[in-house]
């Protein structure tokens, strides 16, 4: 169904349209912008594969399990030993 011209609907979809700058895009303006993101995506790609190396290679991970189980073992040990006085 189509508007009638001047009608409220017509007027309200203009305003609508008109809210919106439309820039002409020319090839060679998208090429650039192309190239533009995809530099900055292959930096934020290498970004972070080395932060993921450098932190499979930090010794953060090993020292934490470490002193998880050195906190499970001192548990188990004052567990034993108050079931033993409790008994």
């Amino acid at each position: 169904m189509a508007t009638a011209p001047g009608s409220q609907e017509e007027s309200i979809t203009k305003k609508m349209n008109s809210q919106y700058v439309r820039h002409e895009v020319r090839g060679c303006e998208t090429s650039n912008l192309r190239n533009f993101w995809e530099k900055a995506i292959e930096k934020q790609t290498q970004y972070l594969q080395t932060e993921k190396e450098r932190q499979q290679k930090s010794a953060l991970t090993k020292l934490r399990n470490e002193w998880m189980e050195r906190l499970e073992k001192k548990l188990k040990m004052l567990r034993t030993q108050t079931e033993d006085s409790a008994s």
